[in-house]
């Protein structure tokens, strides 16, 4: 009889089980870590995607804010360029007339400047004490601020006596005006370095919103100036209804702290809380050279990041071609408005110019305005082979007028007489006043000396008329002297000068000779007994 089996049969029985199982261990263990793998894989390749999607959404972001920012300090760079060489130039103009002796004349050459600037709220001359001498905003006879007495605006201008040249301050609530205004001012030093005046133009709040307004930004892109000392110069959009609190102090955001740890950083980005916004924003910034300001272009995070969520598939080439286009709309409107600056810039500085060269008063060429003149009509007199008239005309006794009438009448004497003047000559001709009651007469093309009688006659005409002041009637009585190119003299201040002594002669004549109004110049007449002759005490022949 054999053994019983059964125990061996269960011992392969549980052996094949075993090799099943751990046959079926590698497999499954495969096959959840193929699961798991890919399931970690999807999500470092999704992040890995979405990392690199996000940082070329942030740099090509980044990109399109620096170029929209560089274009604004462009821009603002050549605007601020313009307003300091128009402000050197009417405080250069200003120093002439020395304004803190004569306030009148310095308000009506402040006024002329604000008429051609339409950007400027005010014009104002202070003195280094802080007293303001004229302004624009002050109507006539009322008292002039002293700017020493306000807290709020005296350290900010008292920073500007120190600093020669174009000097920006943060912006301010106008005394002098009720609307928030930033002030561009020049300070004039005078002998030993010490501040002259300072003349200073605060321009309206909204005139550098004008710059943002013309572009098309995006929404919630926000644009603006920034001082290095944290006030905001100017911004769009502002904030709904803090206006004030957006002005009226020193930001402390991101931007603010950056510039402080980085005072020389000439461009960057920036993300962190701002707090003109109150909240987390992505931006920009690129300093404007020359001057102690900064422009940047920030958005909210938020909008951000659904922006970068939205677009993620994005085909990159459409991006470059709204990034493109936008970019280029941005460059265009900003050149626009360029091109417009530079035509009111040189409007301003022909005004400016004609202020140098023209009297105030009856519009006529002045002195400085008379010598080109005269220098180009020798030139054509030689060229041409013509003689040239230069006549030298005064009223006589004016100060008598002055002293019986008043200056107000003399006044309107001068303006009337250049007025016949003007329309009696012909319109080669020219009239210059050189000062006071002192005229010059330049008649050009004549052959010879007798073709100046009938331009005589006809000025003796126009001059016999009655001359009027509110409304009394006044006698005005002439002389004339007449100087010949190249006859008498063959250079500008001889012909005047000799002009000038032919002019004596005809004073001396007799109270009813009306004959001897005119005299020709003869080298027998002497020197003018005003001015002594030239200035070194010698004659001029």
């Amino acid at each position: 009889m054999g053994r019983p089996r059964g125990p061996k049969g269960a011992s392969q029985g549980w052996r094949s089980a075993w090799r099943q199982r751990f046959r079926a261990v590698p497999y499954r263990y495969a096959l959840m870590a193929a699961y798991w793998f890919a399931v970690v894989a999807t999500v470092l390749f999704s992040a890995l995607y979405g990392w690199h999607s996000w940082r070329r959404y942030e740099k090509t972001g980044i990109d399109r804010l620096m170029l929209t920012t560089s274009l604004i300090a462009i821009a603002t760079h050549d605007d601020l360029d313009r307003e300091a060489s128009s402000l050197r130039f009417l405080a250069h103009h200003l120093a002439k007339i020395h304004p803190l002796r004569h306030p009148a004349r310095a308000r009506r050459l402040l006024s002329e400047y604000q008429k051609v600037s339409p950007e400027v709220a005010s014009a104002e001359l202070i003195a280094p004490d802080g007293q303001v001498i004229a302004s624009t905003a002050v109507p006539k006879g009322q008292p002039l601020p002293d700017f020493r007495q306000d807290a709020q605006i005296w350290p900010s201008l008292e920073r500007a006596l120190a600093h020669p040249g174009l000097y920006i301050q943060r912006p301010i609530h106008g005394l002098l005006a009720d609307h928030w205004v930033i002030g561009f001012s020049d300070t004039v030093m005078g002998l030993g370095g010490r501040a002259h005046f300072l003349v200073t133009t605060p321009i309206r709040f909204g005139n550098f919103e004008d710059l943002f307004a013309r572009l098309t930004l995006p929404s919630g892109l926000a644009v603006g100036i920034l001082r290095s000392d944290g006030y905001i110069e100017g911004r769009t959009p502002v904030p709904r209804g803090q206006l004030a609190a957006l002005l009226d102090r020193s930001q402390t955001g991101i931007l603010t702290k950056i510039l402080k740890r980085h005072p020389h950083a000439a461009r960057g980005a920036f993300s962190g809380w701002v707090s003109s916004d109150r909240e987390y924003r992505y931006g920009v910034f690129v300093r404007i050279a020359d001057y102690p300001l900064v422009a940047f272009a920030d958005v909210p995070r938020a909008l951000w990041v659904a922006q970068w969520w939205h677009r993620q598939v994005e085909i990159p080439l459409i991006f470059l071609i709204v990034a493109l286009t936008f970019s280029g709309y941005a460059y265009r409107q900003v050149q626009a408005l360029a091109v417009r600056w530079e035509v009111e810039a040189a409007r301003r500085a022909d005004f400016l110019e004609n202020l140098a060269t023209h009297d105030p008063l009856t519009g006529l060429l002045n002195r400085k305005g008379l010598y080109p003149v005269l220098q180009r009509a020798i030139a054509r007199a030689e060229r041409e082979g013509r003689l040239l008239v230069v006549g030298f005309l005064d009223i006589d006794d004016f100060k008598g007028i002055n002293d019986r009438y008043g200056h107000a009448a003399g006044d309107a004497v001068l303006k009337t007489l250049a007025r016949r003047l003007e329309r009696t000559l012909r319109g080669t001709d020219r009239v210059a006043r050189l000062g006071g009651d002192e005229f010059v007469l330049l008649i050009e093309g004549l052959r010879q000396k007798a073709d100046l009688a009938p331009v005589v006659t006809h000025l003796k005409a126009a001059l016999d008329g009655p001359f009027y002041a509110d409304p009394r009637e006044i006698a005005v009585r002439v002389s004339l002297g007449v100087a010949f190119f190249p006859l008498d003299a063959l250079d500008a201040e001889r012909l005047i000068s000799r002009a000038d002594r032919a002019m004596y002669a005809a004073k001396e004549r007799a109270a009813n000779d009306e004959r001897g109004w005119v005299r020709f110049y003869t080298h027998d007449m002497p020197a003018d007994p005003d001015a002594g002759g030239r200035p070194d005490g010698r004659s001029d022949d």
